[in-house]
């Protein structure tokens, strides 16, 4: 017994190790592709969201935030925050972190980790490539929105909001606009995108929209939605979807107003929706899928759709089981029926159901594809592939096998996640 117990703490101590290869092989990680990467890294543990700029890589953790540079791997700087999110263009990227429950944040330099600017005062915060927004509060009923410059924290605009609907767990909390379509292996995009034309914050069961371009931003009255209503904001409108209990059914109203006048700009068909039911009943608990300028919708005999936000065109009419895969403002991803074919088309408002395609590609019925920045990514089965194609053409950028997840990618390059591993392919 005496030896088994000292055996145990020289093992357990590192003052003996009677395993040596075995203890190597734990704690060694195998290549997360074939080609290997130009750089693979272990991480100090999973990430919560990768971020690929034009330099680095910037990986959240559950209580930090690393930069890493792009090129090397190497680790720029690693700092304690509960939160972080990245914000500027791909060129000029800042770090924004911050502490739960705690105003305000920080603004990092990804090169040093150094703080370029902060902010005491905020309890909320957005993040996109031409703006940060925040909001704080004087008191419980008295806040201001602000719209800031990412590189020195200028104030661009700002109103005011009778209130606020968030507490700072964390970056980004939702408003009442879209949400991106989902991929299987592939991770949301965490890159920062242009800030929407409208923001809608909801508080206290009302909706406030704000604009920042005009001089007065916040847009009045407040929208008042019922129980049974869905109000969302896209492409300059504000978008309200009703849906009233009829015969075990739902009746759906989806109407588009201008968000000055509150005019009626266009209105979806009887029978046809933006998908915003999850689960049964009338409740409309989802956004609706898609981009600030189109929306994923369905017909009343239930072929996906897309309809341009500013003014209700119907750009693209799937056929019969097919399925939108991503969307960008002239470029939509189509899965055939069968789940065998991926195919780039043109949205066309004049000829909706024949829409111009650019390539067609094919893959397993268990893929998943998305656009990521400037590429086409598929997430192939059977055999485990990664691959990369121009969306123009469907041309391979890069193709490896792999089965790890697909946590980034843009027009140079593809990160590629396994766990705690982190491995990046270039596309040279």
């Amino acid at each position: 017994m005496a030896v088994a117990v000292a055996l145990t703490v020289l093992v357990s101590t590192g003052v003996w190790n009677p395993f040596p290869d075995l203890w190597t092989w734990i704690n060694t990680s195998g290549p997360v592709a074939d080609p290997m990467p130009r750089w693979q890294e272990r991480l100090g543990g999973t990430p919560q969201t990768v971020t690929l700029t034009d330099d680095y890589v910037v990986v959240e953790h559950r209580d930090s935030v690393e930069a890493l540079n792009r090129f090397t791997g190497r680790r720029n700087f690693s700092t304690e925050a509960d939160w972080s999110a990245v914000a500027g263009p791909a060129d000029k990227p800042v770090i924004v972190a911050g502490k739960l429950l705690v105003k305000g944040y920080q603004v990092l330099d990804p090169r040093s980790g150094a703080v370029v600017w902060r902010d005491g005062e905020a309890s909320a915060v957005w993040t996109y490539r031409d703006e940060i927004v925040d909001v704080a509060c004087r008191t419980p009923r008295d806040c201001e929105v602000s719209g800031r410059a990412p590189a020195t924290g200028n104030k661009t605009w700002s109103t005011g909001l009778p209130g606020m609907g968030f507490v700072l767990f964390a970056d980004n909390p939702e408003l009442l606009g879209t949400r991106p379509i989902e991929s299987d292996r592939i991770a949301d995009r965490h890159e920062p995108g242009t800030r929407p034309e409208l923001l809608a914050f909801p508080i206290d069961g009302k909706v406030y929209v704000v604009d920042p371009r005009r001089s007065e931003a916040r847009l009045d009255p407040a929208l008042e939605p019922g129980r049974r209503d869905r109000v969302t904001v896209a492409g300059g409108r504000i978008v309200r979807s009703t849906a009233t209990p009829r015969d075990g059914g739902c009746d759906v109203a989806v109407t588009a107003l201008d968000a000055v006048s509150r005019q009626r700009v266009w209105h979806l068909p009887a029978g046809q929706h933006l998908r915003t039911f999850d689960g049964g009943g009338c409740d409309q608990r989802r956004l609706p899928a898609g981009t600030d300028s189109v929306l994923v919708g369905l017909t009343i005999d239930g072929r996906e759709q897309l309809i341009e936000a500013g003014f209700g065109e119907q750009v693209l009419l799937c056929a019969a089981g097919e399925h939108i895969l991503g969307v960008t403002g002239g470029l939509a991803l189509v899965r055939s029926a069968d789940g065998r074919r991926l195919s780039a088309v043109v949205p066309d408002g004049r000829n909706p159901a024949k829409p111009k395609a650019l390539w067609h590609r094919k893959i397993s019925p268990e893929a998943s594809a998305a656009l990521r920045g400037t590429v086409v990514v598929v997430s192939d089965r059977g055999p485990n592939r990664v691959i990369a194609l121009n969306p123009e053409d469907g041309k391979v950028r890069k193709e490896v096998k792999s089965d790890a997840e697909v946590l980034a990618a843009d027009d140079k390059g593809l990160l590629l996640g396994q766990r705690r591993d982190l491995g990046y392919l270039p596309f040279d």
